[in-house]
């Protein structure tokens, strides 16, 4: 999802950090509410939003890097 959006508004934009955070958040709720609605142990719930967090947090810095990289992120204000 995160990264069918951002493919698309890279080709002739630049984003800011701020909005990839709006991004992050989205998809941060809503596997959140797929953890809490499943039919996991309390316990294996816990483990599952570790890992997708952590998951998550390392592909973000990756989506933030290559804008950066090719100069497409805009200057924080």
């Amino acid at each position: 999802m995160l990264a069918a959006y951002l493919g698309a508004y890279f080709v002739n934009v630049t984003i800011s950090e701020w909005q990839i955070d709006v991004i992050k958040e989205s998809i941060s709720h809503y596997y959140d509410a797929q953890i809490d609605h499943s039919q996991l142990s309390y316990q294996e719930k816990k483990e599952q939003e570790y890992h997708m967090k952590h998951s998550l947090e390392m592909y973000i810095h990756g989506v933030k890097d290559e804008p950066k990289a090719k100069g497409k992120m805009k200057a924080e204000v």
